[in-house]
C-alpha cells in the first residue's frame, strides 16, 4: 500500500536514520528542513498536510531511504521538561543507563545517571570535539560522522561513551551516552521531539 493512499488519514513521523538526516547540519538543506517539520508540531502530522507544503517526489524519496514511518494514529510530542523526561527514554537509549543533553557551548542541560561533575565534564568535552570537526569541515575535511564514540578495549565492540551531534533550529546539542548508544529506537526520536517542540524554553 502506498504511503500516499488515505493522506487525509495517515500520520507520518521520522525514524532515527530520518532524525540523524534531518538534523545533521548547522545549515540544513530544503529536504533537511522538510523532514524537520514532522518533529516541528505538538502532534504528528497528516500526509496531507506535509504534502500542502512539500513535494511528493520528496516523501517517496524519503519513504525508500527509511527516513520516515507511516503511523495509523497520531502521536502527541513529549511536553515535560527535559530533565524530566529524560529519567523516561534513558533506559532505551544508553547500554548503562546513563545520559546527558549537553550545547555546544559546552554547558549540561539535563543528565541522568551522571554526577554533575561527569556531566559538566563530559558537556565541555563534546563541545570541544564538535568545534574540532566544525573546523576541520571548513577546512574542506569532508566529515561524514555525526558521532563520536570512545572505546576502552582493544577489541572496539562496545563504546564507552558517544557523543552525538545534532542541530536544532541553529543550536547545536551534544548527545552524551554512556555504554552501548542505543539510538536506532523510537525513544531516540522522541527526545528530539521534545527538544525541537520546546526549544528547551522551560529549562532554568
Amino acid at each position: 500500500m502506498s504511503i500516499l493512499d488515505n493522506a487525509d488519514k495517515t500520520y507520518i513521523t521520522l525514524t532515527p536514520a530520518g532524525v540523524f538526516e534531518a538534523f545533521s547540519q548547522q545549515a540544513p538543506t530544503a529536504m533537511q528542513l522538510a523532514l524537520q517539520a514532522l518533529l516541528s508540531h505538538r502532534e504528528t502530522m497528516l500526509v496531507a498536510t506535509w504534502l500542502e507544503e512539500y513535494p511528493e517526489l520528496w516523501l517517496d524519496g524519503f519513504v525508500e531511504q527509511g527516513f520516515i514511518e507511516r503511523l495509523s494514529t497520531f502521536l502527541p510530542a513529549p511536553n515535560l521538561p527535559l530533565d524530566q523526561f529524560l529519567p523516561y527514554v534513558v533506559a532505551s537509549l544508553s547500554g548503562k543507563r546513563r545520559a546527558a543533553i549537553a550545547s555546544d557551548d559546552g554547558f549540561c542541560l539535563a543528565r541522568i545517571g551522571y554526577s554533575q561533575e561527569e556531566a559538566d565534564m563530559l558537556s565541555v568535552a563534546a563541545a570541544d570535539f564538535s568545534g574540532f570537526m566544525l573546523r576541520q569541515k571548513q577546512r574542506g575535511w569532508s566529515v561524514g560522522s555525526r558521532a563520536i564514540s570512545f572505546f576502552q578495549q582493544v577489541d572496539l565492540l562496545i563504546p564507552e561513551t558517544s557523543f552525538v551531534f545534532l542541530w536544532i533550529d541553529n543550536d547545536g546539542y551534544a548527545l552524551i551516552i554512556d555504554g552501548e548508544p542505543l539510538t536506532n529506537n523510537r525513544a531516540f526520536v522522541e527526545l528530539i521531539w521534545g527538544i525541537k517542540t520546546s526549544g528547551l524554553k522551560f529549562l532554568d
